[in-house]
């Protein structure tokens, strides 16, 4: 992973003087051990025909949801087909991975890409359901922000040098630190959005880059954030990383709402002694 001087999202696409979609990847990162160590980590690939168009990382919640950046998703209607979600794989394109069709793609309401990617997240649903206890440890709604350099660790598939490829492999890269808002705010020139935190390491230049949006952000092995969008060139500035405190209340509503809307009709029947049909009735 790595970062630049023009602010881009981190899904993949051009790099230009204007802002851009989020398109981050992981430098200075290192090939994460086995699955086991981040089960709960997703590769989600839009195809063009052969070619990949764009690649992103979801981070489930639970059986059948997972949490992405609202930028990721590049389709104006509900026609999931050309997205490909993978799990239970070291390897984003992997063949032995578990591939997972989407159902529905829910972005926040209040997401913006014209400010700053504002509200950048969305909860996607699959078919099918991931592996039993593999939800992300999810930073709580009332969770105490991370302290100013505290070390944090970011996953991903993203390239790791400018005009890399993709890894194969998920790297890993723990020396990012945690940036104040003051401080964040003198590497990228604007404001930082309070739904927000940076996290890199400018020192070193290690941080996330092009293939790496929604890559999750750990402190503690918990999941604080997932990555929204950076600064050009990868690793000279911190990344933005939306919040997941912010974000909880809005991710377990959300589930919530779909449960009780796509859950089959509870069907109860009268007495035995009338001959009305029975009543069919959804819970609220």
């Amino acid at each position: 992973m790595k970062l630049s001087t023009i602010i881009i999202a981190l899904v993949l696409g051009c790099l230009g003087a204007q802002a851009a979609p989020p398109d981050p990847r992981l430098i200075g990162g290192s090939n994460a051990a086995q699955i086991a160590d981040y089960p709960w980590v997703v590769s989600v690939i839009k195809m063009e025909g052969e070619n990949i168009a764009a690649l992103c990382i979801g981070t489930i919640v639970d059986e059948t949801h997972f949490i992405i950046p609202a930028h990721c998703k590049l389709v104006s209607d509900d026609n999931y087909s050309t997205y490909r979600v993978r799990s239970n794989t070291l390897t984003y394109n992997g063949t032995q991975a578990t591939t997972h069709e989407i159902t529905s793609w829910i972005q926040h309401e209040g997401y913006d890409e014209n400010a700053k990617w504002t509200n950048d997240i969305s909860l996607v649903t699959v078919a099918t359901e991931f592996a039993a206890n593999v939800s992300a440890p999810l930073a709580a709604a009332n969770a105490v922000d991370p302290a100013d350099k505290a070390t944090v660790t970011s996953v991903g598939w993203g390239a790791t040098c400018d005009g890399c490829e993709f890894n194969l492999e998920l790297q890993s890269v723990a020396d990012l630190r945690i940036y104040s808002q003051t401080n964040c705010n003198a590497f990228l020139g604007e404001g930082l959005n309070a739904n927000k935190v940076c996290a890199g390491n400018p020192s070193t230049q290690h941080g996330i880059c092009k293939g790496d949006s929604g890559a999750p952000l750990i402190e503690n092995e918990i999941v604080i954030g997932i990555a929204s969008y950076l600064q050009y060139p990868c690793g000279s500035a911190p990344a933005v990383y939306t919040k997941i405190s912010k974000f909880r209340t809005w991710i377990d509503d959300t589930i919530a709402s779909q449960l009780t809307t796509t859950e089959p009709p509870e069907t109860t029947t009268t007495e035995p002694t009338t001959t009305t049909a029975p009543e069919t009735g959804q819970e609220k």
